[in-house]
């Protein structure tokens, strides 16, 4: 899981909702570095809705702000990932100012959109939320080759896909702490 990921490799971790309201939430997945906290990831989840009774629990902590992975592993549920994109997209100033100026606008992030399943086993999963998210190079870099997000073709992913895609683009630019 990215949490188990970032205090694994940065010492500490913390969720920092930017921003939220009934479908979606915008996150900085941070961790701490002399007083600062520093994006390691910048996510936006569009939510299910209605919220699948199984996940009911669950979903009630994470919209108090607590870790989407975290909450759920915590709550005994089993989850899984439907990558439907990947590519890079240029930092931008909130991405940036976010990541505590560590990385240079226009640096190249490692761009991924999934589908996030849960349920109490492996064969009652059902979709929970459509999640993009930009990583600092720092915790996942970018491969070489990688295809731009803006040459993805976006008939492929659904309308919560998409919007995250484009909510995701834009906070990489404009979202503050």
């Amino acid at each position: 899981m990215n949490s188990e990921q970032i205090e694994s490799r940065f010492g500490s971790y913390r969720v920092k909702v930017l921003l939220q309201d009934t479908n979606s939430r915008l996150a900085s997945l941070c961790s701490a570095h002399d007083g600062n906290d520093i994006c390691r990831t910048l996510a936006v989840t569009r939510f299910v809705t209605p919220v699948p009774d199984s996940l009911v629990d669950a979903d009630k902590l994470i919209r108090e702000g607590h870790s989407i992975g975290s909450t759920l592993k915590q709550a005994g549920l089993t989850i899984s990932r439907d990558v439907v994109a990947e590519g890079t997209a240029p930092c931008g100033e909130g991405f940036a100012e976010l990541a505590g100026g560590q990385i240079g606008t226009n640096e190249l992030l490692h761009i991924r959109v999934y589908r996030l399943l849960a349920g109490p086993s492996d064969t009652a999963m059902v979709p929970y939320a459509i999640i993009a998210e930009a990583h600092h190079p720092e915790h996942i870099p970018p491969l070489t080759g990688m295809t731009p997000v803006s040459e993805l073709t976006t008939g492929a992913l659904d309308d919560d896909a998409t919007l995250a895609m484009a909510t995701l683009l834009s906070a990489l630019k404009y979202a503050t702490a």
